[in-house]
């Protein structure tokens, strides 16, 4: 396997910081790579190490205003700014590997923003993987203050307005002391305009999403405590295309991938993406 690091200028000018993985023999397809909030790209190092297996070049940027790229930490104007700076590292990796098929993943917000490209850049992608995407995100907050929070969120976004409970983001002690000592990490409050964007894409899906109509791969823990089982289960059902599978787990938190049975997760998702890189 060959590793690079690499950076764009992204929307507004903002530095991208990228990871482009090769396969030693000849590449099957392309997959990029969304993390989720306040993480980064190197969280999923070994996920990657299976994706390339398969002969994957993956692409994982870090998101505006996460690890190495640059913004102010997790500060965003516009949810339209992650999906653009997606689409300009799409258009690189394409132009990198002319021909092949391009598949897209995404993680929690990842796969909120995974899921606002599929729909609005549909042509690109040959597939769509979606891990405890953040459509109904798990809040005590009453709906009015959620509204109120809309407002707040476009005008003053570095606002800090809730807490991400760490310890829900898996059942592996290691992991969650990993993530808690995370130099990349951001480990303080979600801010308004993030969540604001948030909680905007997640009400436009249950309207757009009978337009999505490629392979979908939807995989969910049932006792995932940041962001709804529901959500990925409205996805399931709505969905336009005939090629959708859902894969839920028993008992699971929030990181599929980061969980003890984490291999079985690895493995369902290799096994679905084999036969369509054929």
């Amino acid at each position: 396997m060959q590793h690079t690091e690499a950076e764009f200028s992204g929307v507004q000018g903002t530095r991208i910081v990228y990871d482009v993985w090769r396969p030693e023999g000849a590449p099957t397809g392309i997959l990029l790579l969304a993390h989720g909030i306040g993480e980064h790209a190197r969280r999923y190092d070994h996920v990657v190490d299976r994706l390339v297996g398969l002969g994957l070049v993956v692409y994982a940027p870090d998101h505006r205003g996460h690890g190495r790229s640059g913004g102010k930490r997790i500060e965003l104007r516009d949810w339209s700014e992650f999906i653009d700076d997606l689409h300009r590292l799409s258009a690189i990796a394409a132009a990198q590997n002319p021909g092949l098929p391009r598949f897209l993943l995404g993680h929690s917000m990842g796969g909120a923003i995974a899921l606002t490209y599929a729909l609005d850049h549909g042509e690109e992608l040959a597939g769509l993987i979606l891990s405890a995407p953040a459509i109904e995100l798990v809040t005590k907050k009453p709906k009015f203050v959620i509204e109120l929070g809309k407002i707040v969120g476009r005008f003053v976004p570095g606002l800090p307005v809730e807490t991400l409970d760490v310890k829900a983001v898996s059942r592996d002690p290691a992991v969650v002391a990993a993530y808690e000592s995370d130099p990349l990490v951001y480990h303080g409050m979600i801010k308004a305009g993030i969540a604001r964007g948030l909680v905007l894409a997640a009400e436009s899906f249950p309207e757009r999403v009978s337009s999505l109509t490629m392979p979908t791969l939807v995989l969910h823990g049932t006792d995932d405590r940041v962001v709804d089982i529901s959500g990925s289960r409205m996805v399931a059902e709505r969905a336009g295309t005939q090629d959708m599978t859902l894969k839920t787990y028993d008992g699971l938190f929030h990181e599929v991938f980061n969980e003890p049975e984490q291999e079985k997760v690895l493995d369902d998702l290799v096994d679905w993406l084999r036969p369509r890189l054929k």
